[in-house]
């Protein structure tokens, strides 16, 4: 660090702010008493875009000097009403809307909208907002290059087919509005998301490649310098800056400024430079994936790749040492990025390190191709046709080759969120390799990753884990026995749209679940199996593997529309479906999950009475899941329970009941609690929900008998865990 005194200075003003944030995390102010409520307000316009939506496309604007009665808040996000006059940038709009706060996250890997807006410094959104006043004066530059987006987009939309319109636009322009979700997660699951948006390596590409334009053109090497810099910040200001795009505009300036000042450029010190200044404007960055990903790809590269691939002694075939380079690159850029997938997505897709080696090198020709549809649909259409169809070949190819390696085994490997101290270790092995990669033989280094590898992918077991999950109004219950068997119980929600893909699969991801031995549903009812109808369309290509879907085995009659739609799903993802009655068992290690009702063949006209109920023991541990039970089902149960019938439970106290049909009054009698006698009671229901679960009535039940109450709407999910005689029960939501 003695050579770059600047970037030592800068890395400990970095560590400084780290642990500034830690001490003294920014808090976001609390809107949630303002949900749903009618607010007026005025703000700037910032930023604007169009974002289509099932009824159509709607203009969005972002404000901030915000004014009016409560709540201010710092930025807002206003999703307009169609047909009103469209604002200029920098004009104040006074408008009124419904307020609507950003979620947070409930449980184990859901997303939280909440965090993510905070580090933007936005306080929440207005929906089907209508513009009440608005201003004649507007920054008459930005707008211009605003509607100058919008011409370009326009370009693209005229010129290409709809679907690489869309993705030229994300590309090129920062236009997400139109891109199509099924191409956008197909790129996300096989690890090229990185080129719809504009990022880092779109902005190195774009003013290298000015850059060297210019002074093919003859223009003298300070003057193209600046004219570069200059052309790629406006780029910025009118794309909408995202923080790989200013990394790389700002260590792109830093450069061109070493060129005018006849002085060296130093990647570090420039990377160093660049993470200060937008540290000192957000610390929060350091919480953000994409200032992660950003940064820790460029350390990694300009330290790492060189001790991953260099030999001590030059190879004697230049060819072979040659392609082994650029396979040890590809490795290496696998080795940097893992942790942060790891981290902030929970899971790896394996095949991304040979996709790269296709993507990256087409990329300059995409982005060369799309320059060439803007210039020459602008000049002379016919002549832009060539590069319409190199546009729509290289595209072709992206797609074709994710759809190959979805079809490839473990092509998206689950492996779950790392603990915080295998983290540090593998870090600090890279480190290790950085610093003594002259004296470490290339195999040792290898050696040493591969180690830090297995350490970073290590999960715990030995115990059993239940999780029950906060799916709003339903149920949802992950369980994890010690031998690593991992089984659904359940996995609906009638006030959570798409529940299971935003909360059950990305809880899966989070707990490293590539495959469910089985997943129970209990009875048909939407809010206990519509999220597993998600996942049994979207199970595989998430890396998720079901084993069979397990159903009560009830008669004929009592099997409804709900029931047969489950089968039907069930065949569609080519997964077995089997039938559980009073007796039958399953075992994983320690764990014996006994299923105690419906009777094999069960008739009864209410889905709630044939629901299935499962005893779970392991060990000293004994759980009851109970579905939705209640009325002649949980008579049933009772009667036979009491008759002493052997139907495999055992003479125990329970530890823990999952409360029938969410806290319902009619259900969980005293009688139910007498026999079972259980010490915790969890219930599943959705906040504030419209039935007024849980009810008072159960709830006064439940203190009689001296049951500890745990509930989803107010902790968030519920997670057990137990190894040896030590229970620990917490909720996710402190």
């Amino acid at each position: 660090m003695g050579k770059r005194p600047l970037a030592f200075g800068c890395l400990l003003l970095i560590f400084l702010l780290y642990i500034a944030c830690l001490l003294s995390p920014e808090v976001c102010k609390n809107y949630d008493a303002y949900q749903g409520c009618e607010v007026t307000l005025a703000g700037k316009v910032f930023r604007k875009e169009s974002v289509r939506q099932p009824n159509g496309q709607i203009l969005v604007l972002y404000l901030k000097d915000l004014s009016g009665d409560e709540p201010p808040g710092e930025k807002v996000i206003c999703y307009l009403k169609s047909g009103q006059k469209e604002p200029g940038m920098g004009s104040r709009v006074t408008l009124t809307g419904k307020l609507k706060t950003f979620e947070r996250a409930t449980n184990p890997g859901q997303f939280d909208a909440y965090s993510f807006y905070q580090i933007s410094g936005i306080s929440y959104r207005l929906n089907q907002a209508i513009i009440l006043e608005q201003t004649t004066e507007y920054d008459h530059f930005k707008e211009g290059l605003y509607r100058f987006r919008r011409f370009l987009a326009g370009i693209f939309a005229e010129n290409l087919p709809e679907k690489e319109s869309a993705l030229m636009q994300t590309m090129l322009l920062g236009e997400k509005g139109e891109l199509d979700s099924e191409l956008k997660a197909l790129y996300q699951r096989n690890g090229i998301a990185h080129i719809l948006a504009i990022s880092g390596l779109h902005v190195s590409m774009l003013g290298m490649g000015l850059f060297r334009l210019l002074r093919k053109c003859g223009i003298p090497m300070k003057a193209a310098a600046v004219l570069a810099t200059i052309v790629l910040m406006l780029y910025g200001i009118m794309t909408g800056f995202s923080v790989s795009a200013i990394r790389a505009i700002l260590m792109f300036s830093i450069h061109m400024l070493s060129i005018v000042a006849e002085r060296t450029y130093d990647l570090l010190t420039a990377l160093a430079v660049a993470a200060v200044l937008l540290l000192l404007e957000q610390p929060m960055y350091f919480y953000q994936s994409g200032f992660v990903f950003s940064f820790g790809c460029v350390l990694g590269i300009a330290l790492l790749i060189p001790a991953l691939t260099e030999h001590r002694k030059p190879l004697s075939n230049p060819m072979c040492g040659k392609v082994e380079q650029i396979f040890l690159s590809a490795l290496g850029i696998a080795v940097i990025t893992l942790p942060v997938y790891l981290w902030f997505y929970y899971q790896f897709p394996p095949y991304s390190i040979f996709l790269n080696l296709l993507v990256i090198p087409l990329m300059s020709y995409l982005m060369a191709a799309g320059l060439m549809v803007l210039l020459l649909g602008i000049l002379c259409k016919p002549i832009a046709i060539p590069f319409v169809y190199l546009i729509s070949g290289v595209l072709r190819i992206y797609e074709t080759a994710c759809g190959y390696s979805e079809e490839l085994p473990a092509h998206l490997l689950n492996l779950g969120k790392p603990e915080v101290w295998q983290l540090v270790l593998y870090l600090a092995a890279l480190l290790l390799i950085a610093v003594l990669r002259k004296k470490l033989s290339l195999l040792m280094r290898w050696l040493i990753i591969a180690a830090a590898v297995f350490v970073l992918v290590l999960r715990s077991g030995g115990k059993l884990e239940l999780t029950f999950l906060d799916v709003g109004q339903g149920d949802g219950i992950y369980v994890k026995s010690e031998d690593g068997s991992r089984f659904l119980i359940d996995g609906g929600s009638s006030s959570v749209s798409d529940v299971g893909e935003y909360r059950l699969i990305p809880f899966l991801k989070h707990q490293g679940t590539n495959c469910l031995k089985a997943v129970f549903v209990t009875h048909p009812d939407e809010d206990h199996c519509n999220g597993v109808k998600e996942l049994l369309k979207q199970g595989k290509q998430n890396g998720i593997r079901v084993e069979c879907l397990v159903l009560p085995d009830i008669g004929e009659d009592s099997r409804q529309e709900a029931y047969h739609e489950l089968e039907t799903a069930a065949a569609a993802a080519a997964v077995p479906v089997q039938y559980i009655s009073a007796g039958q068992q399953i075992k994983a290690g320690e764990l014996i999950i006994t299923c105690l009702h419906p009777e094999k063949r069960y008739e009864t006209g209410e889905a709630n009475e044939y629901s299935i109920v499962l005893d779970m023991s392991y060990g000293d541990f004994h759980a009851l899941l109970t579905g939705d039970l209640e009325g002649e089902g949980e008579e049933k149960l009772l009667d036979t329970c009491k008759a002493g019938e052997s139907i495999g439970i055992g003479d125990y106290e329970y530890t823990l009941l999952k409360v029938a049909h969410h806290g319902s009054a009619n259900s969980t009698s005293e009688d139910f609690l007498q026999q079972f006698s259980p010490h915790y009671a969890v219930i599943s229901c959705g906040v504030n929900n419209s039935y007024g679960h849980p009810h008072k009535e159960l709830l006064d039940r439940l203190e009689k008998a001296g049951v500890k109450v745990l509930r989803t709407d107010e902790v968030g999910a519920i997670e057990i865990k137990v190894k040896g005689e030590q229970v620990k029960v917490s909720g996710y939501v402190k």
